[in-house]
């Protein structure tokens, strides 16, 4: 007998953006077979055009009442702020690879590649199932591999790739194999049966909840690169596209904190509540470690790679306190949590703008590219300084709030130690953000050399001034200055991103008011 109450299932409510981003991916593939490379801004607008649609219904449901499709997947507080997050996400990264796309070679599987990513993310952001929570996860991982590796002339694009494949594949199966023991002992994948059995499982095999605990924080900390499993993060990064690295500090990172805080507060919020701790240990060595490495780095992209490690640290810190804080308090938390990683967002998209425009017009990813760049362009420095501002925690700025947030909310949850860190590290990256400001509003050599040097430094000044012109002649992937009106897809990205960056730092009660209603549990 057929069974009609499938149709009387809410899947446009619960998986309406998957679904219209899905179909966005599928065709995009097609023209992209049909049409190769002849259209390829054209497949980008498309892209752009299926997000903005899934993002508008994602808006629709916000404030929807929870609602459960198929006993796996669900729309709920969770689901929705990090659904929108995502898609705005991945608007974001288009508007980036438009221009990206308009200079240097693009392959044409990378735009349907990166909705199908984005697939993977929406689904680990809505499924209760760990099934398909891991099928999400592997869907964003794989195509993610491809991205960074997609560019197959380049060596270091090559080598990137492959750490990241070899160490994402590790993290993949070790988190798997913690999944195993959990549905072992319980005979379940959906994580609401198996929350409402957590107390007895831990009564019975606390030994096996532990081991699970930690193999599967062990797993995502590969795929959000805490420390130590961070070191195939600058390689990836710097060896990646730049809006693909952009898209590996945000949307990947941003899809893997969702399915971390959904997974761990079903399984293990009860009276396993106590191995929470373990974020704690995790956040202090990532914040530590992140920025003590951040401090030698010269290459723009490989920095904001270990920065992204740092900033993943400060995220961590709100984890830490949801076993120690009763459930009266977790709104805080939460609120912590999605309000810094919008603000993480427009300020790292925003800064890879910009290392990307600087690098191309100067042939290097060298902080010294930034030199004297107030001169040559006073709005890109006035942008930079707002977003590595932001990135160090400098007041009127969403970055500042971010840390305010979560600092006081650690303070509040008794959690001093971490408060403490959080502040020292912070300090400690003021160095190195304000060592790429010092740049910005320096002096190039040339002009702050004396009249009077004589003839040994202007012949320094035109041997650098050559081989500048040599170096960009010989690099095959530097394209000449182009025009400013086909700058300005990229520029008015940059200025989206600080105006972001700005708003949420003054008015941050026009993102917090909005997660204020939001019924998280």
């Amino acid at each position: 007998m057929i069974n009609f109450d499938m149709l009387h299932q809410h899947y446009f409510l619960t998986m309406g953006p998957l679904l219209v981003v899905t179909a966005t991916a599928f065709v995009v593939m097609i023209l992209e077979f049909l049409l190769r490379r002849r259209a390829q801004a054209w497949l980008t607008g498309i892209a752009m055009l299926g997000v903005a649609v899934a993002l508008a219904v994602a808006i629709a449901h916000f404030y929807a009442q929870p609602q459960l499709t198929l006993n796996t997947m669900v729309i709920d507080a969770i689901g929705s702020v990090f659904s929108v997050l995502i898609l705005i996400t991945t608007l974001l990264i288009l508007w980036f690879t438009l221009d990206y796309s308009r200079r240097h070679h693009v392959a044409g599987e990378h735009t349907y590649l990166l909705l199908f990513a984005v697939v993977g993310a929406l689904a680990m952001a809505t499924a209760i199932d760990l099934i398909t929570l891991y099928v999400g996860l592997e869907l964003l991982s794989v195509a993610s591999y491809v991205l960074v590796a997609v560019r197959t002339r380049s060596a270091r694009s090559v080598e990137g790739g492959l750490k990241y494949l070899l160490m994402g594949s590790i993290g993949s199966a070790v988190l798997l194999y913690g999944m195993t023991f959990i549905y072992g002992i319980s005979g379940y994948t959906n994580l609401v049966q198996i929350g409402m059995d957590a107390t007895s499982l831990w009564a019975s095999y606390p030994a096996v909840v532990a081991l699970s605990f930690v193999l599967m924080l062990a797993g995502m900390g590969v795929k959000l690169a805490l420390v130590p499993f961070h070191m195939w993060a600058p390689d990836a990064y710097d060896g990646a596209p730049s809006p693909v690295s952009a898209f590996l500090a945000t949307l990947a990172k941003t899809a893997a904190f969702v399915m971390l805080l959904r997974v761990m507060l079903f399984l293990f919020n009860a009276v396993a509540s106590n191995l929470f701790s373990w974020f704690g240990v995790l956040a202090a060595v990532t914040m530590i470690v992140g920025n003590l490495i951040a401090l030698p780095q010269r290459n723009m992209k490989r920095l904001l790679a270990f920065s992204s490690v740092a900033q993943a640290g400060y995220v961590m810190v709100p984890f830490a306190l949801f076993g120690a804080t009763p459930y009266t308090d977790w709104y805080a938390l939460f609120d912590s949590i999605a309000f810094y990683l919008f603000a993480y967002t427009f300020m790292t998209v925003g800064a890879f703008a910009v290392v990307e425009i600087v690098s191309r017009e100067r042939g290097t990813v060298d902080a010294d590219a930034l030199i004297g760049l107030y001169r040559r362009s006073p709005w890109l420095a006035a942008a930079l300084s707002v977003f590595v501002l932001s990135l160090a925690g400098m007041p009127l700025t969403a970055g500042f709030v971010g840390k305010v947030y979560i600092f006081t909310t650690a303070i509040h949850a008794r959690g001093v130690w971490l408060a403490v860190i959080l502040f020292a590290t912070s300090v400690v990256s003021f160095y190195y953000y304000l060592g790429w400001l010092r740049r910005v509003f320096q002096r190039p050599a040339a002009e702050g050399a004396p009249a009077d040097a004589g003839e040994g430094a202007a012949a320094q000044a035109a041997g650098a001034a050559a081989v500048q012109v040599v170096g960009a002649a010989a690099a095959p992937d530097v394209a000449p200055a182009p025009a400013p009106a086909r700058q300005a897809a990229i520029h008015s990205l940059i200025a989206v991103c600080a105006l972001a960056t700005l708003v949420l730092g003054i008015v941050p009660a026009s993102l917090l008011h909005p997660l204020a209603l939001q019924r998280w549990f």
